[in-house]
């Protein structure tokens, strides 16, 4: 049997783990669905719910054939796209991967182009996306520092093209509800955890020290430093998880550890890493596909976002965990900068403090029970939840959130809920309304307001030049020529704004999206005119001050 949307996931693995909110929304709108994956991702997806059938992808097979014969690659590739599509019959393609082989790959599955949705290839073979949420989760994925949404839920809304996709699901982190470890794998769990030093401890807490690079994976030291603390205080042993490669990881920690802990670096597959998480009652790690994989299993984290890492976009999505992220002004990190400062965030947080926190969480189910001073000064803590949309969102703990950039992705998150929305429906009146909500603007200073304002301003006015020249575009050979400039102005005017480097990109793809027809872009101008003016007029009136606005949840 087919599927009716087969979704195309050839990220990372915790990537294709938050991908089962939108499984999960896609299943309460009746739909059946499948899975394309990275073949060495293929154990993950028994823990996905709501998937009907997987394929996995071998691209490390089909580099290596490249090596020898790209014609045969080629060949192979095409074979492999007649196969699954066979299989699947798919009457949609929601391709989540916006790498150049994803939508061409995306391309060969679809019964028909127009059928695909996310990231997609137009009849001339160009990048074209399907809806206003895939833009803009294309441009997240390239200006991160921009984003305030988390993956999940941008995974999630990217389905909004399909009648009762997003939303029609349980609100919340219910929607992220991953299948329970097999049998096999949870008794191999309790084994390993009834053997060896410690074995009985009054719980277990697992450390993931690894992350993607170092420079965002708080230092082993520290971590053993915790893990003493904890087994001394509570008796809690920990449990050491990674991959092989991070064995020297858990070297360094035995080094340096003066109690029992549990190493299972390198023991595991994902279905025995999900068993020892089922088994513990907290996570402490860093930002990792193992943060995510709790997450799913209702397993609380505490979490380390260093260098780029930032809780805003890949936060665990459960609520009512803690992330920790460094106080410092340069934090987070830009991307493909080498740290002025010798990444000295990492060392920041100090294990007492951190120890403090997790056991007063542990103790009474609040994580403001274990804050201290000395954590707050030296750490952005946030606790997670959602908003009254269902939205991922943060809280901070640790009085932060009347910092420049908290109060600024607190501004961007608002900004873009109203425009993606408001684009969609193709008017701005609700926008308007939700505008006017009683929410003062920001009560602080924000550094960048005046830049940002003034190019917001400008770039409404380009836009009111160009809804004008665009409807007398094939009336005047002026207007057309005025309205090619004005777009290569608009273009300039929000890239030399760094703090609007989403909002550039994004008025790039959108004008490429739905610069074909004027019909359709001209309402497009008028509404993110209007929502321009809007922004400037809030980070104007910042400038006299008022009060805090909600923030998080």
């Amino acid at each position: 049997m087919g599927v009716d949307v087969l979704v195309c996931n050839l990220t990372r693995f915790g990537d294709l783990l938050q991908s089962q909110p939108l499984m999960s929304d896609l299943h309460a709108g009746g739909r059946s669905v499948g899975l394309l994956c990275l073949e060495n991702f293929a154990p993950a997806t028994p823990l996905l719910r709501h998937v009907d059938q997987v394929w996995t992808f071998p691209g490390a097979r089909f580099m290596a054939e490249l090596d020898s014969s790209w014609q045969g690659a080629a060949a192979d590739l095409l074979a492999f796209a007649r196969h699954v599509r066979a299989q699947a019959r798919p009457a949609r393609v929601l391709n989540l991967t916006p790498t150049l082989p994803a939508r061409l790959l995306s391309r060969l599955l679809a019964p028909r182009p127009e059928e695909t949705l996310g990231f997609g290839l137009d009849a001339e073979g160009f990048g074209a996306n399907t809806g206003l949420w895939a833009t803009f989760l294309g441009v997240a994925t390239r200006q991160r520092l921009n984003a305030p949404f988390n993956i999940a839920d941008m995974f999630r809304m990217t389905a909004q093209p399909l009648p009762g996709g997003a939303g029609a699901a349980a609100p919340g982190d219910r929607r992220f509800a991953l299948r329970e470890p097999p049998a096999e794998a949870l008794a191999w769990a309790d084994s390993f955890l009834a053997a060896g030093e410690g074995a009985a401890a009054s719980y277990h807490v697992a450390f993931q020290l690894g992350a993607s690079e170092t420079r965002r994976q708080w230092p082993p030291e520290r971590f053993a430093a915790l893990g003493d603390q904890l087994w001394r205080l509570a008796g809690a042993r920990p449990v050491l998880l990674g991959a092989a490669a991070e064995a020297p990881l858990a070297a360094a920690y035995a080094r340096a550890a003066a109690h029992p802990f549990a190493d299972a670096v390198g023991a595991t597959d994902i279905p025995r890493l999900a068993a020892l998480l089922r088994r513990c009652r907290l996570l402490v790690t860093n930002d990792t596909g193992t943060m995510h994989l709790a997450a799913g299993l209702g397993v609380p984290s505490l979490a380390f976002f260093f260098a780029t890492a930032q809780p805003w976009d890949t936060g665990p999505y459960l609520a009512d965990c803690c992330c920790l992220e460094p106080a410092l002004a340069c934090h987070p990190c830009a991307f493909g900068r080498a740290c002025p400062q010798g990444e000295r965030c990492r060392w920041l947080p100090e294990a007492g403090p951190v120890a403090r926190l997790a056991l007063g969480y542990l103790d009474t189910g609040r994580w403001e029970a274990g804050l201290s001073p000395e954590l707050c000064a030296a750490m952005r803590v946030w606790r997670t939840g959602f908003d009254t949309d269902g939205f991922a969102a943060v809280r901070c703990l640790s009085g932060h959130e009347r910092e420049a950039r908290s109060i600024w992705m607190a501004e961007l998150r608002r900004f873009w809920r109203q425009l993606l929305d408001d684009l969609g429906a193709g008017s701005a009146t609700d926008g308007a309304a939700r505008a006017q909500d009683g929410q003062e603007p920001p009560g602080a200073p924000l550094p960048d307001a005046p830049e940002a304002a003034a190019a917001l301003t400008q770039g409404s006015t380009l836009l009111d030049a160009l809804a004008a020249a665009g409807a007398l575009t094939g009336k005047s050979r002026q207007a057309g020529q005025l309205f090619l400039r004005n777009c290569e102005r608009l273009q300039q005017v929000l890239d030399t704004c760094a703090p609007l480097a989403s909002l550039g990109a994004f008025w790039r793809e959108l004008r490429q999206t739905r610069g074909g027809g004027m019909d359709e872009l001209l309402p497009c101008l008028h509404i993110l005119a209007a929502h321009l003016r809007r922004f400037a007029a809030r980070l104007d009136r910042a400038a006299d001050g008022g009060a805090m606005p909600e923030a998080g949840f």
